[in-house]
């Protein structure tokens, strides 16, 4: 299954969002490398990996949108392999969910494993209100949103924002409302034009290292 590729955006340039998310101090993302890697000699890719740059716990990140009844088996597999070729001494696996109902549902074999702290489960639209005030939390928020309060939740987002935040607004936004142009959104958020993600740095580390290349026009719609 496509994993989410605007999620993985947002891990890619915002990746305090993350340790957000997760109870860690957002500045903790600076002791980090997020990289997508490939296990040697199988057909597993891992799209998100927190690698730390010094002794602390490496972090598999999973965005699940739909429900995949083979999901945990294929999670578990990936993490073990990597493990193998590449030895962490602390992990943690991290499964970003919509809601619970796109969780896969027959979780028996795999129970032990999502009751130790090594699993952390994530569903977005049960995040507190105190973790939603951080605009890198709240974007993940946006991305489930419906179309009637999406413009509404995006502008509060918007207001003194970053321009790399404006810009993955903006994405956002451009995904949940096809038939609007760049400038129609712009108008919605009550933004004045900024410098294009195009043209920053993290855009172009993010295309090079192929978070982008060729596929984010694929993206679908993300709601419940």
């Amino acid at each position: 299954m496509k994993t989410d590729k605007l999620l993985y955006l947002l891990l890619q340039l915002l990746p305090q969002g993350f340790f957000s998310l997760i109870g860690r101090n957002p500045d903790d993302a600076l002791r980090y490398q997020f990289k997508s890697v490939e296990l040697k000699e199988t057909a597993f890719r891992i799209d998100g990996v927190f690698v730390p740059n010094s002794d602390d716990v490496t972090y598999f990140v999973e965005a699940q949108f739909q429900t995949d009844e083979h999901f945990y088996a294929r999670l578990f597999a990936e993490i073990f392999l990597y493990l193998k070729q590449y030895p962490a001494a602390k992990w943690q696996a991290v499964v970003i969910y919509p809601s619970r109902s796109a969780e896969q549902k027959a979780i028996e074999p795999y129970a032990e494993l999502l009751a130790l702290k090594r699993v952390k489960r994530i569903y977005l639209d049960e995040l507190p209100q105190s973790k939603l005030k951080f605009k890198a939390v709240a974007l993940y928020e946006l991305l489930i949103a419906r179309e009637e309060d999406a413009g509404e939740r995006a502008q509060r987002i918007a207001e003194n924002a970053s321009v790399v935040e404006l810009d993955l607004i903006e994405q956002i936004l451009s995904y949940k409302f096809r038939t609007l142009t760049r400038e129609e959104i712009r108008e919605m958020l009550k933004i004045q034009e900024e410098l294009g993600l195009k043209e920053t740095g993290f855009y172009r580390e993010a295309f090079e290292e192929g978070v982008l290349e060729g596929t984010l026009a694929a993206v679908p719609l993300l709601r419940e």
